[in-house]
């Protein structure tokens, strides 16, 4: 029992330390707090642009203010200043909100943006505390790792505690509102674990002797993490580079390069293998001293390898933010291999200052990733409109007969340039297209044709379509007796199964659905007596979809979504509302949706 308070007074004393040490940081941590709690009340959904952005500001805030405190803690002089730079914090939160959030709708760029700005940040003030050898930068990696892996485990811990007691109370006691879980979440996520995760970081530069005691204790490497990295990930990583040397020896023979499927594995042995240089670094056993030893020159090769196969992708392609980091990264990690090789310190902190520069060039306009990536995909845009005759005077001009290649690359870089909130940047796009919907409902409006995906490359069978009933339409119902709605689906060989059932004069009818080992739908309508009336089949109208296929939001007239039969008993038409149709060969078809059907008994 002694010991349980002994705890909880621990956390109690870190947790005061903190809100002293990090005021700014919790005042920012609060505030996001706050708002995703109105967001997920929903009260004010007019304003839930606004609100993330100001949640995107904080959010930088909290980094800013953390960075602040490590810079003052580091440099006695600066520490002078401290209420002048934790001032400063709220006034580049500001500018962040204005300059570097967008203030009309949401866009990728904006996540992206943030991603980077608090990575920049995160390195930064994991780099602070050893900034000129202050103090080892391994033992600051390692505590930042260890307490950030503490607060997680704490925070999860707590939510499932939190909301076994919520299921309890709601199934045995009083039924309670479903947000409650949601504002648990965003207490224990968004507020508690930072917090906690600041409480558990000591005063690295600080010439206290409780402070260097506290430092000292929680840089202790401990044996369990020694394992995983020494003997479990290390030796992992080996063979993983063992099969991309293998890989990377086997293109230069054959002469052939990959196009994307290499970059981001890559990518990712890159980064899991700079870390575990990082958090290895205090590790003097063999098994990691061979790793850091080699790990560097295995990099290189590999590295070019991604790069050239990135070089292939943007000539084809062009540069969006996906293949401008990646190729980012893999420069960092060609300069980063080169600083380990050559360098007779080969302190992992250059590693860390390295990634918060590149993070930094990235998002400095003109070399910045979004500048970059919208100019080549508006230049290609526009190469494809002017060699079609499209382009006129910097005004669109409509057409139905181009290439489906070219149909392909227009309607997917049109979507990229959407998503990405760059379409008011167009000169010869109309205002009017500008928000997400009205440029996918306006499609055909804006080029002569609906949005084309039915790309097709040597050697690949596999199409997909999806297509919506266009509702603005009326339907016509002239000449039935009834109509109601089902849902079909299939894969290949599912069982007879019933789907509907109807009331014509006094008698029952049961609609079904069956598919064959190729996948083909057929509706069958029985009577009473289980006696077939119709049977219906689906292939032609599926086949004809997937050859045209249509983007989720396109919207067709119901002609081109209708099926019709009858037979001397029944008069039938099937109007598909929306349906999914996957082709992964030319033998099978799987299918998915919601039909209206219209029946008439003779």
């Amino acid at each position: 029992m002694n010991k349980i308070f002994m705890f909880f007074r621990k956390i109690s004393g870190n947790l005061k330390t903190t809100v002293v040490r990090f005021p700014v940081v919790l005042i920012f941590l609060a505030f996001i707090s706050v708002n995703v709690s109105i967001l997920i009340e929903g009260n004010f959904e007019s304003q839930e642009q606004l609100i993330t952005r100001m949640i995107f500001a904080a959010i930088i805030g909290a980094f800013l203010g953390t960075a602040a405190q490590f810079l003052s803690e580091r440099f006695e002089r600066i520490s002078k200043y401290q209420l002048i730079i934790q001032t400063s914090t709220f006034i580049l939160a500001a500018i962040y909100f204005f300059m570097l959030t967008t203030d009309d709708r949401y866009s990728q760029a904006m996540f992206i943006r943030l991603f980077v700005c608090s990575f920049a940040l995160f390195a930064a003030y994991l780099y602070l505390p050893s900034a000129k050898n202050e103090v080892i930068f391994g033992n600051v990696a390692l505590v930042h790792f260890k307490s950030a892996f503490t607060a997680i485990l704490y925070g999860i811990v707590l939510y499932l505690g939190l909301t076994a007691i919520y299921f309890a109370i709601d199934l045995l006691l009083y039924k309670l509102d479903r947000e409650i879980i949601q504002h648990m979440a965003n207490i224990v996520f968004i507020f508690f674990t930072p917090v906690y995760y600041l409480s558990l970081l000591p005063k690295f530069n600080s010439k206290d002797e409780s402070d260097i005691r506290k430092t000292e204790g929680v840089s202790l490497y401990p044996r369990v993490l020694e394992i995983l990295v020494s003997y479990i990930v290390i030796p992992l990583i080996t063979v993983f580079s063992a099969v991309l040397i293998i890989y990377f020896i086997k293109i230069l023979i054959t002469g052939i390069w990959p196009v994307g499927q290499v970059g981001p594995m890559v990518l990712g042995y890159s980064a899991v293998g700079l870390f575990i240089y990082i958090l290895g670094s205090k590790l003097d056993n063999k098994f990691n001293l061979l790793f850091r030893s080699i790990f560097p020159f295995v990099l290189i090769p590999l590295v070019i390898m991604q790069l050239v196969s990135s070089y292939i992708r943007i000539n084809a392609y062009g540069v969006t933010e996906s293949r401008y980091y990646v190729v980012l990264f893999g420069i960092f990690s060609i300069v980063c291999s080169l600083y380990l090789i050559l360098s007779k310190k080969k302190n992992p902190n250059t590693i860390v200052i390295l990634a918060a520069c590149f993070a930094v060039v990235s998002i400095i306009p003109p070399v910045d990733a979004f500048n970059i990536s919208r100019k080549s995909q508006t230049d290609r845009i526009e190469e494809i409109l002017i060699r079609n005759n499209m382009l006129s005077e910097n005004k669109i001009i409509q057409k139905s007969d181009i290439s489906n290649e070219d149909k392909y690359e227009l309607t997917n870089i049109t979507n990229y340039m959407s998503r990405m909130g760059y379409l008011r940047t167009l000169d010869w796009m109309p205002e009017k297209y500008y928000e997400e919907n009205e440029y996918y409902n306006g499609f055909k409006n804006i080029y002569g044709f609906s949005q084309y995906y039915d790309r097709q490359y040597p050697g690949e069978e596999p199409r997909y379509a999806y297509a919506m009933l266009d509702t603005n339409s009326p339907i016509d119902i002239s000449g039935f007796e009834t109509m109601f709605k089902i849902n079909i689906y299939n894969d290949t060989n599912t069982k007879e199964q019933t789907v509907g059932t109807y009331t014509i004069n006094n008698k029952d009818f049961v609609v079904k659905q069956k598919s064959d080992e190729s996948g083909e739908l057929t509706l069958i309508i029985t009577d009473e007596k289980n006696n077939e009336v119709i049977e219906i089949s689906t292939k032609d109208l599926f086949i004809r979809i997937t050859d045209k296929p249509y983007e989720p939001k396109s919207m067709l007239p119901s002609e081109d979504l209708t099926i019709n039969a009858e037979n001397d008993n029944i008069k039938i038409k099937i109007i598909f509302e929306n349906i999914n149709i996957e082709r992964p060969s030319n033998e099978k078809i799987w299918s998915n949706g919601s039909a209206f059907l219209l029946i008439n008994m003779k």
